[in-house]
């Protein structure tokens, strides 16, 4: 759908959350390159996103076939016992069953011998089942202590740490994107952090061999080898995915990191021809930074009272129990927790735990985030940020999104000792250092920096600083490489902007092609373009035709598709609530919203003409919860639903009526329709047949794809579906082919149209005395007949439903 060079960026997280690859996606795509973030979604369903209207989000289903298959067969390695996993399963049902026999012994044998034998085999059965029980217990209890202390002696090992084994999710990211990655066939692919660098050096690979050319950049978030150690974080994990980032990164185009100290490290530990491009986590420059919502009124905070802030991901390397351990010796100031994704989460409950241990409950606060570009406006109430970070080789070298957002707030920064982060802070001189850990020199360092804010809010308000660190020119070194990477010079262009409205995705009867045609006609500064997804053949004319065979189940065309939309379209009229996106999301029109929400792009909904009308449980789940314009081209419904605005269908009248004069024959010719290979309804065919047996008719059954336009010139009278109980488009091309029609309007319908409709009153019941009238009365057929071509050109020609959609166009 179009041929600017494409980008494709890659995640192994739905990205919602991942500001560095939301930015970057965005300053690329801000120069007109297509962009398209692939991540992988929660729910496993596919879910597609838009990124303000410039680049496509797509979470994939995460399927992690071999990451749990290696979970299942390390669970059943760890569970096999010499003597049985335990006890048998019938232990239970064993026990009281020799308990309740041994209790009966008396009653059921007489002879005194017996019993005492039968009681003593009981006995030792008895005996025997608990000793076994005490075997299994001590077995199994070895065992468990046994793979233990092994698993933790192996997660200690980093030596030796195969990553196909040890992470094989590493192959698992290779399944979910692969197939994506090879039908999009970008330019460009851009791997964020280590899990999907394999993947993208593979997919390059693949492309060589079938004569295309696609770069590679790996975008390295962090020193991997370096990553804190806590949790699932063992030495033999983090080894693993050192590994696997070792095995490819000599393979790709272009690195790009966070910080010097890392490019550093990647270009001597891999021997890298180029020294790694740094692009900074920073936020852009805010406009302004006040907003309505401050974290100082969202907790109910005094100015007058002195408030930190820790705004991230909440994990014991964070080191937040340092600050909460030296609020003690900070009398009167208050720590605010920003904790990422939410405060519901264990976590935050340790925190919350020790809070209450060292008394400064009352004085702390958690807070749900905001979004990414609300942050520093958000925190910018507080008097100064924190980043207590614990003693890690990746802390090291690490420069926060957080210190940025923070600074470019105004806010000082406490941080701890780390090598980067002190370097920095010191060099501009924005804060204080700490020793990492240490919460008596968190609390004496927080004492200094409460003191001398204003000294540190001059620095950072100097527009050197501030240039340096803004997003803005770390989105111009991310252009600069991909300039040379495509060879062309990438700026900053503006989206084009020109009314364009899509209509689909059902283009029931033709008529999203006829309403689009009508706009283009009636209203030249409207480009419109109809959608048919799904279709079985090309049948009706359309814009864009999808058929069934084309596109399943190919994420990649849905993928074309929201950028074409996000791209070139500003409004959109959703046929029937089914989705523009098609199959692997659900056929509901809420399944788009979030995309064309977030695009920008307007939208309203548009109920079928009679022929498709929902079920009325169909027609509930469709408006259930969509507050936006609701039109319907179903004069019908407009009795059963509020709310609703009547967009009269469109027909087609440069096809001129016919030449024929109507009711001339001596036997008039009467036409009634099939369904697809559905019949017509038995009383209808019966009352018509019965006519024609008679010589009052002649009687013709036609299928709508017969060519409408040419029987129905050559036909007297049209019987519509006398079951619908209002009129579609069949009867507006008979009207504007100047024949007569036999149909069945009630009358509130008939009320609440702005004309008089020229369609003959019939039921089932009465059908043949009604055609038997009009051909005996010829005169009365002909005045009728002619009224509709008059009716259509009022209401049907397109220009009054063009009226309708303009206030939903402007």
């Amino acid at each position: 759908m179009t041929d600017r060079p494409h980008v494709v960026m890659m995640v192994a997280n739905d990205i919602s959350n991942d500001s560095r690859v939301l930015k970057e996606a965005a300053a690329i795509a801000e120069t007109g390159l297509r962009v398209t973030l692939l991540g992988v979604s929660r729910d496993g369903r596919l879910s597609m996103d838009s990124l303000d209207g410039r680049a496509v989000m797509a979470r994939l289903p995460g399927i992690f076939t071999l990451r749990d298959s290696r979970s299942r067969r390390r669970a059943r390695r760890r569970s096999r016992r010499l003597l049985g996993a335990y006890l048998p399963k019938d232990q239970t049902a064993r026990r009281a069953a020799i308990t309740v026999r041994r209790a009966e012994l008396r009653l059921r044998i007489r002879r005194r011998w017996a019993r005492r034998l039968r009681g003593r085999f009981l006995q030792i059965a008895f005996l025997g089942m608990r000793a076994r029980h005490a075997l299994t217990g001590l077995e199994s209890r070895a065992f468990t202590t046994g793979w233990r202390l092994w698993d933790g002696l192996v997660a200690r090992v980093p030596w030796r740490a195969k990553w196909p084994s040890v992470v094989p999710e590493a192959y698992d990211y290779e399944l979910i994107f692969k197939a994506v990655i090879d039908e999009l066939a970008p330019d460009v692919v851009h791997a964020h952090d280590m899990h999907v660098i394999g993947v993208a050096v593979r997919a390059a690979a693949r492309a060589k061999l079938a004569g295309r050319t696609m770069k590679v950049v790996y975008d390295a978030h962090e020193y991997v080898p370096g990553i804190a150690r806590y949790g699932a974080r063992t030495p033999r994990f983090i080894a693993a995915w050192a590994n696997h980032e070792r095995d490819y990164i000599r393979a790709v185009d272009r690195v790009v990191t966070v910080s010097p100290a890392i490019a550093e490290r990647l270009q001597v530990e891999h021997k890298l021809a180029d020294r790694p491009e740094v692009v900074l986590n920073t936020p852009d420059l805010p406009d302004s930074i006040t907003v309505e919502d401050d974290i100082r009124s969202r907790i109910g905070l005094p100015a007058d009272v002195p408030l930190l802030v820790y705004s991230g991901g909440i994990t014991i390397v964070r080191g937040i129990e340092t600050a909460i351990r030296a609020l003690p010796s900070l009398p009167g100031v208050h720590l605010a927790i920003v904790a990422v994704p939410t405060p519901h989460q264990p976590a935050v409950g340790v925190l919350r735990k020790l809070a209450i241990e060292v008394g400064v409950a009352d004085r702390v606060h958690y807070l749900h985030p905001v979004g990414p570009r609300e942050v520093t406006g958000f925190l910018a109430t507080a008097d100064a940020g924190i980043i207590p970070m614990l003693r890690a080789p990746n802390h090291e070298m690490a420069m926060p999104n957080k210190l940025f957002e923070y600074s470019l707030g105004g806010l000082p920064v406490l941080v701890s000792d780390m090598a980067s982060l002190k370097e920095f802070v010191g060099r501009h001189g924005i804060g204080e250092a700490f020793e990492a850990g240490n919460s008596t020199d968190f609390a004496a360092k927080a004492k200094l920096l409460l003191s001398r804010t204003e000294t540190y809010r001059e620095r950072l308000a100097d527009p050197a600083y501030r240039r340096e660190v803004a997003w803005s020119g770390q989105a111009g070194k991310l252009r600069s490489l991909y300039g040379e990477l495509l060879g062309t010079d990438l700026t900053v262009a503006e989206k084009p902007w020109r009314r364009q409205l899509l209509i689909g995705p059902v283009n029931a009867g033709g008529q999203a092609w006829q309403l689009a045609r009508a706009l283009e006609r009636h209203e030249p500064s409207i480009s419109a373009q109809s959608l048919q997804l799904d279709a079985d053949d090309h049948d009706r004319p359309a814009d864009i035709t999808v058929l069934r065979s084309e596109h399943r189940p190919r994420t990649a065309w849905q993928i074309g598709l929201a950028d074409h939309l996000q791209r070139e379209v500003t409004h959109v009229l959703i046929e029937a609530g089914r989705s523009l996106l098609g199959e692997g999301l659900a056929m509901s029109s809420g399944q788009d919203l979030p995309l064309l929400d977030r695009a920008g792009i307007k939208h309203a909904l548009l109920l079928p003409g009679p022929e498709d009308r929902p079920s009325p449980e169909e027609l509930r789940e469709i408006l259930a919860g969509y507050d936006g314009p609701r039109f319907v081209s179903d004069p019908g419904v407009l009795a059963q639903v509020d709310d609703l605005e009547w967009l009269p269908l469109v027909v087609d009248l440069e096809n001129p009526a016919s030449v024929r004069p109507v009711m001339q024959r001596p036997v008039p010719v009467v036409a009634t329709t099939r369904s697809g290979d559905e019949p017509v309804p038995a009383v209808v065919d019966a009352a018509l047949t019965g006519l024609a047996e008679r010589g009052v008719i002649e009687y013709l059954q036609v299928s709508p794809r017969d060519g409408s336009a040419a029987w129905m010139r050559e036909v007297d009278i049209v019987v519509d579906d006398l079951f619908l109980g209002s009129y579609g488009t069949l009867a507006c091309q008979a009207m504007a082919a100047g024949r007569v029609v036999v149909g069945q309007v009630p009358k509130d319908v008939r009320e609440r149209l702005p004309a008089e409709l020229p369609i003959v009153q019939a039921s089932p019941d009465d059908l043949a005395a009604i055609i038997e009238q009009l051909a005996g009365d010829r005169t009365l057929a002909r005045l009728t007949a002619a009224d509709g071509p008059r009716y259509v050109r009022e209401l049907h020609d397109g220009r009054r439903s063009v009226e309708v959609l303009l206030p939903f166009l402007a």
